[in-house]
């Protein structure tokens, strides 16, 4: 009988993405679908304490015990939603709320030729947005600036252009407008470098069977650039560095095939 040989099993993998944060308690806060990442990858290096005896003239090594296991990778996302830029970015996500106001006389130093934001100050240098009946008029004795002549408006985002050439000069000038009552989502950086939890691949193969990954405890931590213009024919991505820490009650990584009754 001629010997039964073994059938290779070849992989193509695919999947989804999941990431659970931990929260300040220490507590898992649930499973959030990361979207669409091109890559994730674990590389595995170990370190070696070797032992060399030294009762010959010639040196033998007796001994070669393994200290260390290092288990790292990368992520690569290209789902860019407020969620993962926020992640990307070291941040929070939160929501802004505007409340309607007129404003009456607003002190602008402005200089032609430059750009400025309405309603701009320290506590909120993103300024006022969804501005209308916009007036921009000397601050002493005088007729009010003419749109389009002397200045620029961009009311969604509540900018201003002061047009060369125009009657504006290099001075300082009032603003008068009113502003709507808005939300918006805004990602502010933190002081944290990284975040914490769990990440789970649920497997979809092209070619092989599907095994589902899971990491009880990991790190990403933003790395690379993060374009912000780019003038490449491709879709923005984001990497993470990728660290998998073993918790104290259980292994860094489970790898499960599909269950089958019976």
């Amino acid at each position: 009988m001629a010997f039964k040989q073994l059938e290779s099993e070849y992989a193509i993998p695919r999947g989804r993405v999941f990431f659970n944060p931990r929260g300040a308690d220490g507590k898992l806060k649930g499973e959030r679908p990361l979207g669409n990442c091109p890559e994730v990858t674990i590389s595995i290096s170990s370190t070696k304490a070797e032992h060399f005896s030294s009762e010959t003239r010639a040196s033998r090594r007796d001994r070669n015990r393994t200290v260390r296991v290092t288990r790292a990778g990368k992520l690569t996302v290209d789902n860019l939603d407020s969620a993962n830029r926020a992640m990307i970015l070291s941040g929070t996500l939160a929501k802004v709320s505007q409340t309607a106001e007129t404003i009456t006389d607003e002190q602008i130093d402005v200089v032609p030729g430059c750009y400025y934001q309405l309603g701009a100050t320290e506590a909120n240098p993103i300024g006022a947005r969804l501005v209308s009946d916009v007036v921009l008029s000397p601050t002493g004795a005088g007729q009010a600036f003419e749109l389009g002549k002397d200045y620029a408006l961009d009311a969604g985002t509540g900018r201003i252009q002061i047009l060369e050439g125009g009657a504006i000069t290099a001075a300082k000038i009032k603003a008068a407008y009113k502003r709507e009552a808005a939300k918006w989502e805004r990602i502010e950086t933190g002081p944290d470098g990284e975040v914490s939890g769990a990440l789970r691949v649920v497997s979809d193969m092209v070619d092989g069977k599907d095994r589902d990954h899971y990491m009880p405890s990991v790190t990403l931590t933003p790395s690379g650039d993060f374009a912000l213009v780019n003038s490449e024919e491709a879709y923005m991505q984001a990497e993470f560095d990728l660290d998998v820490l073993e918790p104290a009650n259980g292994p860094a990584i489970y790898c499960d095939g599909r269950a089958v009754a019976g």
